[in-house]
């Protein structure tokens, strides 16, 4: 092969390198691995995917009865919550949020939210938050949401945008629908002093807690591994096998014409 046409299949190969997208999504912050099994999307107006934990996760600890609500008549203001704090070292605009969490609801259809919310001198801001329907995972599983905000009954997905150094936190509701609690699994990353907390009706289920609850923010991507890895889609790896072709005929070429001599 000439020198100039290996120059040229270099360069087609390195242009092909530079397209091709990523095939996962993009995790910006975590304080867990996610699963890497197969996910369903599930729901109409709050769109959910959910994916069963894998067999590298047992999670045994919940955030106890984490949004738990006694009866029927429960309200924002007699359900248990979380809260966990963290502090960010870039900046990112994160779409959704992972969350591995059970629910109970015996009376129907309950909704509970994860609020987004900012330090802003010694007040909390609110940015955005998500919403599961109970009724969507009946069990434990991983559930990936988008962040929103909601007008009546319509969820309005708004990306929320993370600035290097701020401090940010999660904190848990009681959104909508009738009784029932959902529980926050927990990582197995410690807790710092004051970081993570759960409040509750209950008697002795209030207090901090020994580790984080567990949670990542993404683009919202699909969630193959290992993450963010730049796999060649369907359609570069079309081109890559035009490239390898194209390179095959001009070696031809050049080994008849060296043989015509």
């Amino acid at each position: 092969m000439s020198v100039r046409h290996t120059v040229s299949f270099a360069a087609a190969a390195a242009a092909l390198a530079l397209s091709a997208s990523p095939a996962s999504a993009t995790i910006f912050y975590s304080n867990y691995t996610p699963s890497d099994t197969a996910a369903s999307t599930v729901g109409v107006g709050l769109p959910l995917t959910r994916r069963t934990p894998d067999g590298a996760q047992s999670f045994d600890t919940a955030a106890s009865s984490s949004t738990y609500c006694a009866n029927i008549y429960c309200t924002f203001f007699y359900g248990d919550t979380v809260t966990t704090s963290f502090t960010v070292d870039s900046t990112f605009t994160a779409s959704h949020m992972i969350v591995p969490i059970a629910t109970v609801s015996p009376y129907g259809n309950r909704r509970s939210g994860f609020n987004i919310e900012k330090l802003e001198g010694a007040d909390w801001v609110g940015l955005g938050f998500m919403q599961v329907e109970s009724g969507l995972v009946p069990g434990l599983y991983e559930v990936q949401v988008a962040f929103g905000n909601s007008s009546g009954s319509t969820f309005n997905p708004a990306p929320i945008n993370f600035e290097a150094g701020e401090t940010y936190r999660i904190r848990t509701n009681h959104a909508a629908g009738a009784a029932g609690y959902l529980s926050w699994y927990l990582s197995d990353t410690a807790a710092a002093d004051g970081q993570s907390y759960q409040y509750s009706t209950a008697p002795g289920a209030a207090g901090p807690l020994a580790y984080q609850p567990a949670f990542a923010l993404t683009d919202g991507g699909a969630l193959t591994f290992p993450a963010n890895s730049a796999a060649p889609e369907p359609g570069t790896w079309a081109l890559m096998l035009g490239g390898f072709l194209g390179a095959g005929a001009m070696l031809r070429r050049d080994r008849r014409r060296l043989a015509r001599g």
